[in-house]
């Protein structure tokens, strides 16, 4: 089966070859109540100095490079959109590379944040090796991701629509989010790679009275153009189900849940 939401030529070409679907699914943190500030909660779990060298993988719209300049830190944005870096503003420097074969020499970076970018790559072990390898045995790595509970309620509206038209539920394509790295597996995974890691989870909701909203997120993820492929128009009748329970109830409340794991002490500076 293939797996789009980790192919690099879909990723560059259609997903992420600018923000602008991107920023539809951004949109929607706007409704989230209490608001979650994942940029300072991540600033804060990274602790950057003045002169550290620090790496924002997977930078997207840049906000993380952003925050590591304002702190001091002489931030490098790497992402393997070229579309995406060219959106991204500020001084610091630019890097088009693939997060598993990192062009850095070994510890040679301070501070390194992946930002809901994991469940991109095929093989995220193998990306988290190459953290540890150019880490300071003082650096320290960030992760952000998605868990099982994120999105719950919007998740099972689309599902529900997947059922009816006997499509399959657990075809990855065809979710409408992306859990290709679930959070057990990602732990395990850091665990393996890091001596100390730490985890929290950040949970909210959204209260959203916007259809449109919704209907936007919906839309720029790879399940309606891969049901659309297959002929299926699901946005409109999930926007009708939006409507509908924002009619009734005044609001959408939809669960909110992301997991910030801190990572030190790589296990590949050991002798």
């Amino acid at each position: 089966m293939e797996r789009r939401r980790v192919d690099h030529t879909y990723l560059t070409s259609f997903a992420y070859a600018d923000a602008t679907r991107l920023g539809a699914r951004i949109a929607i943190y706007g409704y989230q109540q209490p608001k979650i500030d994942l940029v300072a909660e991540v600033r804060d779990a990274l602790g950057v100095a003045q002169g550290m060298r620090a790496l924002d993988v997977g930078t997207g719209d840049g906000r993380y490079a952003h925050t590591i300049s304002e702190d001091g830190g002489s931030a490098i944005a790497l992402d393997l959109s070229l579309g995406m870096l060219k959106g991204v503003g500020g001084t610091w420097t630019r890097v088009v590379a693939d997060a598993e074969t990192l062009p850095f020499a070994s510890a040679s970076i301070d501070r390194i944040v992946a930002a809901h970018m994991l469940y991109h790559l095929a093989h995220p072990q193998r990306a988290l090796a190459q953290f540890a390898r150019v880490l300071t045995p003082d650096g320290v790595f960030i992760a952000t991701s998605n868990t099982e509970a994120h999105l719950h309620e919007m998740r099972q509206l689309w599902d529900e629509l997947l059922n009816d038209r006997g499509l399959n539920t657990q075809d990855p394509n065809l979710a409408l989010l992306n859990l290709e790295l679930p959070v057990d597996r990602l732990l395990a995974d850091a665990r393996a790679t890091f001596h100390h890691v730490e985890s929290r989870l950040l949970t909210s909701s959204l209260c959203c009275d916007n259809t449109a909203a919704l209907v936007a997120y919906a839309a720029s993820t790879t399940a309606a153009m891969t049901t659309s492929e297959l002929g299926y128009d699901l946005l409109t009748p999930f926007g009708d189900k939006v409507r509908a329970l924002i009619q009734c109830d005044g609001a959408f409340n939809v669960t909110t849940q992301v997991i910030l794991v801190r990572c030190t002490d790589p296990h590949s500076q050991e002798g």
